[in-house]
């Protein structure tokens, strides 16, 4: 009788909280795609970091795994408080306790078993876009093929058991210690409401919000420290769960007071709803904030990331291949010969970087980043000895090569080729005289364009002087610059390497003991560095992208499954409530509401329930994201504007809280309407 009681109460249940299967389905297709990643053999050949990708998955797969435990045991505990007089009636019929727990765990079992198969489909095609696409990040061709193993359908299955099963152990010990009067009342637990001092936490509201100012006010002077962030974070954090404390007591004195608006067609009805519905969720309703908060600042830093790794391969490796001499007198003839011989050559050319015994901009660099930017990026290694020259028709066809325009300097004139993010810097230093061999030079101007800056046509910058200066200044360094058709080989780099000596792929050296004896710069990069006398475009461009989708696809991992999450229990509160607001609303049309007013009412209803916690959170994170967008435009080359990020998660996520909301206004309607 049991099997059969549970399968119909399986069946209800299925109906009533169709939005959180839902979800359920959703999560389960995502962990088995991103579980399909730590298995494939696929990726493993394509991704550079395979390794890594899995420990981030990984990484990932556990705070989702709390997150899931935390959406179980809370729909599991909301569920049961909504059939309390049911299972009230079920120990007044001669059901033992123990029977009842069974009863409700066969039930969760079969939802959760169903939520599960069913998920597997759409894993099943999802695996299959995601593995495209880290083929197509990295411009390899995939072959759509099924690829189901054991191992992932073991891993998927296991993380969801243990969700479920956390959940109901705590559910079964909570129905033991129940009586019938419990049973009965459960239901009402959650809508106790304590007078207590209601100024008192009016006060925390104010209190919580010019914490925020506060906090946001330290980010952006820059006074945040490594011994204050930890703390401040902590606060903000506390700040969020306060807001809603104080919120519902503001809400209860706004209307007490008879503000603006609240005697305004049926709004007083919607505000006490609300003030009601956050007294009894401000633990809920903080908890749902910092999901979304979570999934919006995930979402955000990966489209920074995407961004980054869709446009730096042109500004660090403008050259299919870069080859870098300490010997200024190097001949490159047999680089040549294996390049002639193993590709396409398109166009070569050797050059040599001059030296004239001064560090003037590279002083000014260092300040520049010290004193304006207030950082010590320039450290050590981020910049050659000496300034780097170039003579201007090295310059010119260097500039050739890339299709860029050519460019004319008179006899005292110099230019400045530096990365697009150091411009002001330049800006700052042209406005001086240059002296080189007791001649002033001025500036002509300043070039922005990927040039090859990350050690090889200098170190975040290069000088470039007429012809006739440089003949006096003493030869720095050697390079080779190559345009391939086609791609390189594997084998032909490993030769280019050690045809160079290319100290990074010799493993019996240390890096540590190269730096001490060769003067050589690297620039102020920190987003994605690479050390290398060698760099061959088409490697570095796949193990960059590489690198940076590790951590792309778990924070839109993090961030969908996040916010479905939060999504899923506002809209189950609402969907679960639907039998009293019934009640309510039919009081309402006695009252004289029309059916159009009625449906105004619901909607605004919803849509403040929904946006309280939406809103909060797009106004904390978005002030983080544009912080952190504003610096990480300094230490990269992206010149995407700082709001674009954000806007681009807003209008993701927004998409999907649109999807809820109206699933839940067209759900809550036709709850309203059955008899």
């Amino acid at each position: 009788m049991l099997n059969k009681l549970a399968l119909r109460n399986a069946k209800r249940s299925f109906r009533d909280y169709f939005i959180y299967l839902m979800t359920m389905i959703l999560i389960t297709s995502l962990m088995f795609a991103f579980n399909s990643m730590l298995f494939s053999k696929d990726i493993q050949q394509v991704c550079t970091e395979a390794g890594m990708l899995a420990a981030m998955i990984g990484l990932a797969t556990f705070f989702i795994v709390l997150i899931i435990i935390w959406l179980v045991h809370y729909m599991m505990k909301f569920m049961a408080e909504k059939r309390g007089r049911e299972f009230a009636t079920y120990l007044l019929l001669g059901f033992h306790k123990k029977q009842i727990a069974r009863l409700f765990f066969k039930e969760t079992v079969l939802l959760g078993t169903a939520a599960f198969l069913i998920g597997l489909i759409p894993g099943i095609f999802l695996q299959q876009v995601m593995i495209t696409l880290i083929y197509a990040i990295v411009d390899a061709k995939y072959q759509i093929h099924l690829d189901v193993k054991p191992q992932t359908l073991l891993m998927t299955a296991a993380i969801f058991c243990a969700a479920y099963l956390l959940a109901l152990f705590r559910n079964n010990r909570r129905f033991r210690k129940m009586n019938i009067r419990d049973m009965m009342y459960l239901e009402q637990q959650n809508e106790e409401l304590k007078n207590g001092n209601k100024t008192g936490r009016q006060w925390l509201f104010i209190v919580s919000l010019l914490f925020m100012i506060f906090f946001g006010w330290m980010m952006v002077g820059g006074h945040m420290t490594d011994t204050n962030i930890y703390p401040l974070i902590a606060m903000l954090i506390a700040s969020v769960y306060l807001l809603y404390i104080g919120l519902s007591a503001y809400l209860v004195n706004y209307i007490h007071k008879g503000r603006p608006g609240v005697w305004k067609e049926a709004n007083v009805f919607v505000l006490r709803q609300l003030s009601s519905k956050v007294r009894t969720m401000q633990f809920t309703l903080g908890t749902l904030t910092l999901l979304f908060m979570i999934a919006l600042l995930g979402s955000s830093h990966a489209f920074m990331l995407n961004q980054f790794q869709s446009t730096q391969s042109d500004e660090k490796w403008p050259f299919d291949v870069a080859i870098y001499k300490e010997d200024p007198n190097y001949d490159f003839s047999k680089e040549v010969e294996l390049l002639k011989d193993r590709t396409k050559l398109e166009s070569e050319y050797a050059y040599q970087i001059y030296e004239n015994k001064t560090d003037d901009f590279s002083k000014y660099m260092e300040f520049y980043f010290s004193d304006i930017l207030g950082n010590s990026v320039a450290g050590s290694d981020a910049y050659f000895n000496y300034d780097p020259y170039m003579k201007l028709t090295d310059y010119n066809h260097l500039r050739e090569m890339l299709g860029y325009k050519k460019v004319a300097l008179e006899r005292d004139q110099y230019l400045i080729h530096i990365k697009g993010r150091l411009e002001a810097a330049a800006d700052g230093f042209s406005k001086k005289s240059l002296e080189l061999n007791g001649e002033a030079f001025q500036c002509a101007g300043v070039q922005t364009e990927g040039f090859e800056q990350n050690g090889h046509n200098g170190a975040d910058y290069l000088l470039i002087v007429p012809d006739e200066a440089a003949a006096s200044m003493e030869p720095y360094y050697a390079l080779l610059m190559a345009q391939v058709k086609g791609s390189v080989s594997k084998s032909l780099e490993r030769e280019l390497k050690k045809e160079t000596n290319d100290i990074h792929t010799i493993e019996e050296m240390s890096f540590d003991s190269y730096s001490e004896n060769v003067d050589r710069g690297y620039g102020t990069d920190i987003m994605y560095v690479k050390q290398s006398d060698v760099f061959i475009r088409d490697t570095e461009t796949k193990e960059m992208k590489s690198l940076l989708s590790v951590l792309i696809f778990p924070l839109f991992y993090i961030g969908l499954v996040f916010l479905c999450v939060a999504l899923t229990v506002l809209a189950v509160q609402q969907l679960s409530d639907s039998n009293k607001y019934k009640y309510r609303y039919a009081l309402l049309k006695k009252l004289g509401l029309k059916e159009k007013e009625l449906n105004k009412t619901i909607l605004k209803q919803l849509f403040l329930y929904y946006i309280c916690p939406f809103v909060v959170a797009v106004l904390i994170s978005g002030g983080l994201v544009l912080y952190d967008s504003n610096q990480f435009t300094k230490f990269s080359d992206v010149n995407a504007p700082s709001w674009s990020y954000f806007g681009l998660s807003l209008l993701l996520f927004g998409g999907i809280y649109l999807i809820y909301f109206v699933a839940t206004y067209v759900e809550f309607k036709r709850n309203l309407k059955s008899e």
